[in-house]
């Protein structure tokens, strides 16, 4: 597969308000640092332009890193359709290429609200695998 072909430009969108105030700036910085990541740019005080090398990471990594690190991503039925489509997409590419799941953060996600609490006090209970079209739910 051609080297251009693994290189991804997408847009992430945030919404407000936020304690850090302008999120686009904050991400922009944070992102730059990101294993994987070539340039991250603000296009707006909501909206963050990211490129980077899909064989390292992908968007679907890329956003669930920016919201454990505090950043409110937009959750509007589009972008998240647009979304979807993106994730599916890299997934079908990642495997044709024969590469694992995508680079996620090494902490694992905590479930919040009543079911974190009903998770703790059965710790012997499994977790299910993460199906990618729940979240988009």
């Amino acid at each position: 597969m051609d080297e251009k072909q693994l290189i991804k430009t997408h847009e992430i969108w945030f919404r407000g308000p936020h304690h850090e105030g302008e999120q686009a700036r904050h991400a922009e910085h944070f992102a730059r640092w990101l294993p994987g990541v070539i340039s991250a740019r603000r296009r707006g005080p909501f909206c963050l332009e990211v490129e980077y090398d899909l064989s390292i990471i992908c968007l679907k990594a890329l956003r669930r890193i920016l919201q454990e690190a505090g950043f409110h991503l937009d959750a509007a039925l589009m972008e998240k359709l647009k979304c979807a489509l993106v994730d599916y997409t890299e997934q079908n590419q990642r495997e044709a290429l024969g590469l694992d799941g995508c680079s996620m953060p090494a902490q694992k996600n905590r479930a919040s609200g009543e079911a974190s609490v009903i998770r703790d006090r059965h710790e012997d209970i499994p977790e299910r695998p993460d199906d990618p079209w729940r979240h988009y739910l």
